[in-house]
């Protein structure tokens, strides 16, 4: 049995996206209920806590930004059998990772979502931040 690793489509980049955002939720639900509610006794709710949102953000610099970064894989990727690479398949490095989300965040996300709807038509399967960053995300395929 060998692996080999395709452009992934976009319904997979969703559910990696997916799974990554509900185990932010859960990885923030805790902080949320202790410190919040428990600690502080504040009646805020989920998504307006300045504690979620604080954690959130360390979450995702941890998983999207220096996992990516280090390994190619978020969990969600890593559950997913997704990889963020370079054109050599490398994987591309917390600065480029950091780069390559901002822009997803402050461009692709804001334009009515046609950055990340961008791989539904492109021949190598690129968001915006991929082109703009030299990166692809990879599914593994076991044949």
């Amino acid at each position: 049995m060998r692996e080999e690793w395709h452009p992934a489509e976009p319904e997979d980049r969703l559910g990696a996206d997916f799974i990554d955002a509900c185990l932010g939720a859960i990885v923030a639900l805790p902080a949320y209920l202790l410190v919040d509610r428990a600690l502080l006794s504040r009646t805020t709710g989920f998504l307006d806590s300045t504690v979620m949102q604080v954690v959130l953000v360390a979450w995702f610099l941890w998983n999207m930004t220096y996992l990516v970064g280090r390994t190619g894989q978020s969990w969600g990727g890593k559950l997913a059998g997704l990889k963020v690479v370079n054109a050599d398949g490398e994987p591309i490095g917390f600065w480029r990772a950091l780069g390559r989300n901002l822009f997803a965040i402050c461009i692709s996300w804001p334009l009515v979502l046609l950055g990340f709807l961008w791989v539904i038509w492109d021949p190598q399967k690129q968001a915006w931040h991929d082109k703009v960053f030299r990166t692809f995300v990879v599914r593994r395929v076991v044949l």
